[in-house]
């Protein structure tokens, strides 16, 4: 496929950063970045518009976005075929912004980890919602240290089972919270403990959120075929 036939997906920028200096960071991890272009896109960073130090803020205190900022994130979301809301640990006004604008162009998206958590912050009615709680199990969600931690059942109705052909897999997990209510979405996948690891909107193109790491297991052929079909849906 030529380069200008690969569709454009933007990666929501995450505040982070560098231990080495404690420099704040707007950042995109490279996982993420290698496996759209592994999958044939091409990845820019979406860059959040506040003049704030987003690592250091509490969003909850941050001002609510202008009518500039607003526009400055348009002006980026309209160069994406496609986007990427990525892991992270915190969520902002930006990142709501960004899935209203998705869902009313139905512009493809895939949410990971904290980014599927971010996908139920709407209601059906586009009301914010708040939802998310501690997990208490078993299992331990926020494991960094294993390549694979648990069982996820998925619903034969899915959207992923139609691209994957298995009604479980293993995955990865570094999470310490749980959705408890998932908005818009409709739950297709669950650990056996209940935590909530997979949620669809069948009313969209494509939209899909993910509560493990899929950038970090490309290398399985289940994790690989879920970014080719999103990628494919921004193609098309």
């Amino acid at each position: 496929i030529g380069v200008n036939m690969k569709p454009i997906i933007g990666i929501v920028g995450r505040c982070g950063f560098t231990s080495s200096d404690e420099v704040n960071n707007i950042r995109v991890p490279e996982k993420y970045r290698m496996s759209v272009i592994r999958s044939g896109g091409i990845p820019i960073g979406i860059m959040p518009p506040q003049i704030v130090e987003y690592q250091d803020a509490i969003p909850s205190k941050l001002d609510k976005l202008t009518l500039e900022e607003k526009e400055i994130l348009t002006r980026q979301l309209d160069m994406c075929n496609g986007i990427i809301f990525p892991g992270g640990l915190k969520r902002f006004e930006y990142d709501i912004f960004i899935l209203e604008y998705a869902l009313k162009r139905d512009i493809p998206i895939l949410g990971i980890c904290l980014g599927m958590q971010i996908l139920t912050m709407l209601d059906k009615d586009g009301n914010f919602v708040t939802n998310l709680d501690v997990i208490d199990s078993d299992i331990n969600h926020a494991d960094y240290s294993n390549r694979l931690v648990h069982e996820v059942k998925i619903s034969k109705d899915s959207k992923l089972y139609s691209i994957i052909k298995k009604e479980s897999i293993l995955v990865n997990s570094r999470h310490r919270m749980k959705v408890v209510d998932t908005g818009s979405f409709d739950v297709y996948g669950t650990s056996s403990d209940g935590v909530i690891e997979l949620i669809e909107r069948h009313d969209k193109k494509f939209a899909i959120g993910v509560q493990w790491h899929p950038e970090m297991m490309f290398d399985s052929l289940e994790q690989k075929l879920l970014f080719d079909s999103f990628v494919d849906a921004c193609r098309e």
